[in-house]
């Protein structure tokens, strides 16, 4: 009973024994080409993962550079709005000038040029009657003074063609009073426009900032691919050898069992 008992586990100890080499064996030959084929496809997938933050790298610097080029556009638009609304700001003082001009003083000289020619009018009739008075006795000759238009009346005149100057003036001043206002809402306008302007600019400074950074991610992300390149062969190495003295120790602890068995089977 006993001796049958020792074959019987003398058999298992045996089947278990070639049983386990066969798996170790198997471990070895399918496990090594299984971790080349790992390293292999890991190797590929880092390489595509890499050419895509290439391309995504690629992408961002033109994106960059787009941005920077309507910028450097915008700032340009801005400082030529910004140019005008100050040439309009500056034409203001002048314009208001010229309205004084035009509406006070201007008006003010005309009419002081009439008062005066108003008085050298009544010197000239006087002039006109004593001249006129001369000439009809004839102490100075016969017709000496008998001019077609007396100079009292050609003054006279000279004032009368004056007098529609002030309010056409009026109206100049008025119509540039109407240019000024219309100016300095269009001043007004193109501060906001280029207030306007210079949002938009610093929304494009913002999304550079957004793309520096992706940027800088990107190219941490390719230095990690870089180091995980590099350390990959390093590690299936690793797995290879560990593999193999794994298979080694199965295959001995493997043996042991199918040598115990042998001695079971041979003993009496």
């Amino acid at each position: 009973m006993k001796r049958l008992l020792r074959r019987t586990v003398g058999f298992l100890l045996i089947g278990a024994g070639c049983v386990g080499l066969v798996i170790s064996l198997a471990g070895f030959f399918i496990g090594l080409p299984a971790i080349g084929a790992a390293e292999e496809a890991i190797n590929s997938r880092i390489a595509d993962l890499d050419q895509a933050l290439i391309v995504a790298a690629d992408g961002l610097t033109v994106a960059d550079a787009s941005l920077t080029n309507a910028s450097e556009t915008i700032i340009a638009i801005e400082t030529t709005i910004r140019s005008s609304g100050q040439a309009i700001s500056d034409t203001l003082p002048t314009l208001d000038r010229i309205g004084t001009l035009v509406g006070v003083e201007i008006p003010r000289t005309i009419r002081s040029t009439q008062q005066t020619l108003e008085s050298a009018r009544e010197t000239a009739r006087v002039a006109d009657t004593v001249l006129g008075a001369i000439g009809r006795i004839g102490l100075l000759g016969a017709n000496t003074y008998n001019p077609d238009v007396p100079l009292n009346q050609a003054i006279q005149q000279v004032s009368d063609s004056l007098d529609p100057l002030p309010a056409s003036l009026s109206n100049m001043r008025d119509r540039l009073a109407v240019t000024g206002a219309n100016l300095r809402q269009l001043g007004t306008n193109t501060e906001a426009v280029a207030e306007n302007i210079a949002a938009i600019n610093d929304g494009f400074r913002d999304a550079r900032r957004v793309i520096n950074h992706y940027q800088t991610l990107l190219a941490d992300l390719r230095a990690d691919l870089t180091a995980l390149r590099t350390a990959a062969p390093v590690w299936f190495s690793a797995a290879r050898v560990l593999l193999a003295l794994l298979a080694v120790w199965f295959a001995l602890a493997q043996i042991a069992l199918f040598a115990q068995g042998l001695m079971l089977l041979r003993q009496p």
